[in-house]
């Protein structure tokens, strides 16, 4: 099946719709259990590891991460697919009620390991640690440290708990922490604001071969971190649009930038760490943008396609074929269909996550 998160946020949707597939039947709109603490609100990645299913539910309300009891069989539309939810990483407010760590709005998530999480959060503009414990339901960031590269950069900066990559700018709206800015050229994520808020920042994450990937907004360039220490290796060639997404199939690195979609080779090793990206010939429909794509083994890609941002303005999602020589060579994207029609949707999908039907 096909998990979708969207938008959300008060007007919005804030739970998961699940699809059957191949055939694109609705299974249900609310695969998710509400959890018992916190809530649900503007979800984002969604990713699968220790046999849960991770949430980001990323509304500055919630700043949550939540994990999920997988079905165990199939599905069904009676009640959630994905229950017993636990909360496992969360922010911690002071009494003014700005963040104290770096765990802030969260987007994206990336496991390196069953217990080393990676989590990007576009308040802070930080790229988290997080440690998991207890089969993947105790989540702990390191209090009063940060990577060892930026320890040994600046040993006597400071730094949001758990910070992995810094940020450019560190004194920033509705954070307590005034944190010390990192400039780009040693790996500093950049960031914009609006009225003195945070409008762009830090997107997606992912991970593959000791590196880690993120998306920097604002420089429309995708960065490279040494995951044995977070060393800066460099950076991807600057894109036309700025990048939000990151998929990871068959070698190759996808990434969503507006209404481009790049892919490029990856790197083997952080001691070959560079990244060249080629836009794919793919047409959004007019004005759409591309949200988090999801692929069906290494033969299908499920893309949503972006209207609007929210408040009943939707889009819908695709399937295509992909066709690729090898691993060194530029996919093609073929046979487009639609998976879900647009005008289906009462707001805007964020990230889809093909779920095998059956897994657990």
């Amino acid at each position: 099946m096909l998990l979708v998160t969207f938008h959300g946020g008060s007007s919005g949707i804030n739970n998961i719709y699940a699809y059957d597939t191949p055939g694109g039947a609705l299974v249900t709109a609310e695969a998710l259990a509400p959890p018992v603490k916190g809530a649900l609100s503007e979800l984002r990645a969604m990713t699968p590891a220790n046999g849960l299913l991770y949430v980001a539910s990323g509304a500055k309300s919630s700043s949550t991460i939540f994990a999920y009891t997988p079905p165990n069989s199939g599905t069904s539309s009676s009640g959630p697919l994905f229950t017993d939810p636990v909360a496992v990483s969360g922010p911690t407010l002071s009494k003014k009620g700005h963040f104290e760590t770096s765990i802030a709005h969260p987007f994206g998530i990336a496991f390196a390991t069953a217990t080393t999480c990676f989590i990007s959060n576009q308040d802070t503009n930080v790229v988290a640690q997080v440690n998991f414990s207890g089969n993947g339901l105790d989540g702990t960031l390191c209090t009063g440290c940060q990577s060892a590269y930026l320890s040994k950069l600046f040993p006597n900066g400071t730094f949001l708990d758990g910070t992995y990559v810094a940020s450019q700018m560190g004194d920033l709206h509705d954070v307590n922490v005034d944190a010390t800015p990192v400039p780009q050229i040693q790996g500093g994520l950049g960031v914009t604001l609006d009225n003195g808020k945070v409008k762009n920042s830090v997107r997606d994450v992912a991970i593959t071969n000791g590196i880690l990937l993120v998306c920097d907004e604002p420089d429309k360039i995708v960065n490279l971190y040494s995951l044995s220490d977070g060393s800066y290796l460099g950076c991807s060639n600057a894109l036309g649009s700025s990048p939000t997404h990151l998929a990871i199939s068959n070698g190759g690195l996808y990434v969503s930038a507006g209404t481009a979609l790049y892919w490029g080779q990856l790197p083997q090793s952080g001691q070959s760490a560079s990244l060249a990206l080629q836009q794919l010939a793919l047409n959004p429909p007019a004005g759409n943008k591309i949200g988090g794509i999801s692929f069906d083994g290494a033969a299908t890609v499920y893309i949503p396609f972006q209207e609007g941002t929210g408040q009943a303005v939707g889009g819908s999602i695709s399937t295509y074929a992909v066709a690729q020589q090898d691993q060194s060579t530029l996919p093609i994207l073929s046979n487009g269909a639609a998976f879900v029609a647009a005008g289906t949707f009462d707001d805007t999908p964020e990230f889809v996550l093909y779920w095998p039907n059956g897994s657990s």
